[in-house]
């Protein structure tokens, strides 16, 4: 029941700094605070880590099935925890949407197309389960940097958070994404998650 919280809450903060993120003064710090929230997210995650389960999978849904998918997770913790994590961004987005009238302008960024924009999360999420696979090696929690930076570079300043699926579903909830994009984006991230556990073997060395 705690993992099950603490994966809300997580959600929850991330898709609430996200939203908001985009009352930033310019784009750079906008991907800079889902970045950083990003990491935060990622420390506070990894001590639930134990020898025999990574913490890494309380982040994200994403994170969750790559987890699960190597060992690191058991199949009985993958459906609440992923529910847990949209409860709580769709609660981000609910606050997020009720603050609205309250809060300043917002920056402009133009949506991608569905097809872009599901080709390059796949591809971006592929990249995103090899850095989340380091960081549960023992590499720097810093390292979760890299995935909102590049997405936002990629897809635009309101999708820094597109390789998080459930806070997308929170974006949206917020309308600040079209719920079809939200969902391609979810799926894609989710689906390339799982390839990216296995396509971790071409890019290590053999033991």
């Amino acid at each position: 029941m705690r993992s099950l919280t603490v994966a809300a809450l997580l959600a929850a903060i991330t898709t609430f700094v996200a939203a908001l993120a985009l009352r930033a003064p310019d784009a750079t710090l906008a991907v800079l605070a889902v970045a950083g929230v990003a990491v935060l997210t990622t420390w506070v995650a990894t001590l639930h880590t134990t020898e025999d389960e990574s913490g890494l999978a309380l982040t994200s849904a994403a994170a969750a099935v790559t987890l699960f998918l190597v060992g690191r997770r058991p199949a009985g913790f993958l459906l609440p925890i992923v529910a847990a994590q949209v409860v709580g961004a769709v609660l981000g987005g609910l606050a997020v949407l009720g603050l609205d009238d309250r809060l300043g302008g917002s920056l402009v960024w133009a949506e991608p197309t569905r097809v872009v924009a599901g080709v390059v999360v796949a591809v971006l999420a592929i990249l995103a389960a090899w850095v989340l696979l380091a960081i549960d090696g023992g590499e720097h929690a810093a390292w979760a940097a890299v995935p909102p930076v590049i997405a936002g570079a990629s897809l635009g300043v309101g999708l820094a958070v597109a390789l998080n699926p459930a806070a997308v579903l929170g974006l949206a909830t917020a309308g600040l994404l079209s719920w079809t994009t939200a969902g391609i984006v979810a799926g894609a991230g989710i689906v390339a998650s799982a390839v990216g556990a296995y396509a971790i073997t071409l890019v290590t060395p053999p033991e």
